[in-house]
């Protein structure tokens, strides 16, 4: 079996022939190239362990090929022994500032070939063989990873599961509710998707991980009303301002319920996006919502969506204080609402996909006697 592989680039067919010879002799197997041009293509088929290089010749001269494997991040790694008489040293020293691993004078000693040769081609395999154990290690951590990720996945779901059932279990203290959650996060869920197709310019665009996230933290919306009585979420009538208070503060106790999970479990992006979500959904464009009254682009995007969302759901679905209203009467008041309540942008969106929305509200509600019909956007 062979040592390794030598290409011999030389010129002199007997010059070839004598190191050839020699290289057999040693164990290792000779290529043979006569000049640098060809040197280039016999390494495109495989590559040598080692190079026996000569400095003068025709087409491509040695040092030119080693320039030209230097530039290449797999030949820069094989091992070059340049050939040369004694009196171009100066030739010898540029080749080995130029990635020449070795150099012998002219006439050599086959002790000599042996030598260097055999270090060389040490140097190259063991180079090999770290590489090799590189991928391998690389390899292992994709698998490792794999399964790392599909293992989180699991446990995500799980907890993702429980979230939900919480969520669900605030939502059935609010009589008459239905499959809110079910429906908003399909609206917003629809909502973020043609945003994602038709960005606004003013703000960074929409990702497949945000998608991801929203239409898992939407449900999370409402989860501050588990601290709200039921005396204020089941009124038939309408809230005192002291009831009213009480019941701003479920975006602010949602905040903090999620922040603490976040803390416990943090990177969890869809829970970040969730506290958005709980605390900014009752924000206003105009900066007259609550908690904070921020306005515009400084209510978080996920929050301007939900905000859609949730005042869609709200107004075309019974509650104990209201009858439902019908798709058309919802969408004269958010239309009302462009601008001063709700993002203009988005506002314009919602508009554009009434036939989803209505084909959302369908599969949660069951088949209407008679199917709503898009309507237009007041001139405003």
């Amino acid at each position: 079996m062979s040592e390794g592989t030598v290409l011999i680039v030389e010129d002199s067919a007997i010059i070839r022939r004598l190191i050839k010879d020699q290289v057999k002799k040693l164990g290792y197997e000779p290529r043979e190239a006569e000049n640098g041009a060809e040197a280039l293509k016999d390494m495109a088929v495989k590559i040598p362990d080692c190079i026996i290089l000569d400095l003068m010749m025709p087409v491509m001269s040695g040092p030119e090929l080693l320039e030209k494997m230097q530039a290449d991040p797999v030949l820069k790694e094989v091992p070059v022994i340049v050939v040369t008489a004694l009196s171009d040293m100066d030739k010898i020293v540029y080749c080995i500032e130029h990635g020449a691993a070795d150099y012998m004078s002219k006439p050599f000693r086959a002790q000599v070939l042996r030598a260097r040769l055999s270090s060389c081609i040490d140097r190259k395999k063991s180079h090999d063989r770290e590489l090799a154990l590189q991928r391998q290690l690389a390899e292992q951590n994709v698998r490792l990873e794999g399964r790392v990720k599909k293992q989180v996945k699991q446990i995500t779901a799980a907890q993702l599961g429980t979230i939900f059932a919480m969520c669900k279990l605030a939502e059935s203290r609010d009589f008459d509710t239905g499959e809110h959650l079910e429906r908003v996060r399909e609206f917003c869920f629809l909502l973020a998707v043609n945003l994602k197709k038709r960005p606004n310019p003013k703000e960074a665009e929409v990702t497949d991980e945000f998608l991801e996230n929203i239409r898992v933290a939407a449900p999370l919306h409402d989860i501050g009303k588990v601290a709200v009585s039921d005396l204020i979420l089941q009124k038939p009538g309408k809230l005192t301002v002291e009831e009213f208070e009480t019941m701003k503060t479920h975006t602010t106790v949602g905040y903090k319920l999620l922040a603490d999970v976040d803390h416990l479990h943090p990177d969890n992006n869809f829970i970040r996006m969730g506290m958005e979500i709980a605390l900014g959904h009752h924000e206003k464009w105009d900066g007259t919502g609550y908690p904070n009254g921020i306005a515009g682009f400084d209510i978080p995007i996920s929050a301007r969506i939900m905000a859609l969302a949730d005042v869609y759901d709200a107004l075309s679905h019974q509650r104990c204080y209201k009858p439902a209203l019908s798709h058309e009467e919802s969408m004269a008041i958010i239309g009302e609402g462009r601008g001063r309540h709700f993002d203009p942008y988005l506002t314009d969106m919602f508009f554009e996909i009434q036939e989803e929305l209505i084909d959302i509200a369908i599969q949660f509600d069951g088949k209407p006697e008679i199917r709503p019909q898009p309507v237009k956007l007041a001139a405003v």
